[in-house]
């Protein structure tokens, strides 16, 4: 059995990277994006340009869907033009943005109806991750459907976790995303702490890090706050995008006392609405007060 023919629809950082080790690994790729300009290298790569999901999906076995937030996920799966115009019963449908619970839900439903295999598959592991081929997914949907696409899959990551019907790899990545962005806010709070009482904040971080509850993308914030760069990992405007996402899905859950989650959001808004959006998160302490 061949390779199965892929598409990527939303080309941006984490698009990039995906599209560059399928094209690695020969994988025949194509694309389609907004800006077409922004990804004439990867067609001078190999990869297949498409004037519109449609096309995309229409020349692919497996579709991914890459985009930015709920807006523009909906218009590049619906419509005359969209993914799902493009689909028929023999595709392999995912996206793997991060998106809201309830547009998750009802695109899984509307591929339902339609017959089509569709998976939740939001990642994890940034820039580098996509870049590296060493993302992580996060799975929901039918598992049998994942194992018709695990091995193309694999091209673009090291682990894929599968955690139950549709929406639950979103559920899932809502979370994660909520537990890091405490984590990063924390860290800072922390190192300015040292830094307002004399302490020096690379010794301090340093021994946080070794003797404290640090996760890897914990460490990976300290990294980058003590070796700034202009180069984004992870925008603001994003992570401030995921954790009001999760803030609307344990709403609909009506859990209450969500305390540390929302005092992170706020102080996310309010370096959002400071003009940070597009500055890397793991800049926080440039640019958050405590």
């Amino acid at each position: 059995m061949g390779k199965q023919k892929v598409a990527v629809v939303g080309v941006g950082i984490m698009g990039r990277g995906m599209v560059q080790n399928f094209l690695a690994k020969g994988f025949e790729t194509s694309i389609w994006n907004r800006t077409q300009t922004k990804v004439q290298d990867l067609v001078d790569q190999g990869a297949r340009w498409c004037a519109t999901p449609k096309t995309a999906a229409a020349r692919a076995e497996v579709v991914i869907e890459m985009v930015a937030n709920d807006e523009a996920s909906q218009e590049v799966w619906l419509g005359d033009e969209g993914i799902l115009a493009g689909a028929t019963k023999d595709k392999i449908l995912l996206t793997s943005a991060s998106l809201s619970i309830p547009w998750i839900l009802r695109l899984a439903g509307d591929c339902g109806q339609r017959g089509l295999a569709f998976l939740d598959s939001p990642v994890t592991g940034g820039r580098t991750g996509a870049e590296s081929g060493q993302l992580q997914l996060l799975v929901g949907g039918d598992e049998a459907t994942l194992e018709r696409v695990r091995a193309t899959l694999a091209a673009i990551s090291k682990k894929i976790y599968y955690f139950g019907p549709s929406g639950s790899g979103m559920r899932f990545k809502l979370i994660l995303n909520t537990l890091q962005t405490i984590h990063n806010l924390g860290l800072v709070e922390s190192l300015k702490l040292a830094q307002k009482v004399g302490l020096d904040i690379r010794q301090t971080g340093e021994a946080l890090l070794e003797m404290g509850p640090a996760s890897p993308a914990t460490k990976g914030a300290f990294e980058r706050i003590m070796n700034p760069s202009e180069c984004v990992n992870f925008a603001l405007k994003w992570m401030t995008k995921d954790v009001n996402y999760a803030n609307q899905m344990a709403a609909d859950a009506e859990q209450d006392g969500l305390l540390v989650f929302g005092d992170a959001m706020r102080r996310l808004n309010e370096a959002l609405a400071a003009g940070n959006g597009d500055r890397d998160v793991a800049r926080l302490f440039e640019f958050v007060d405590f």
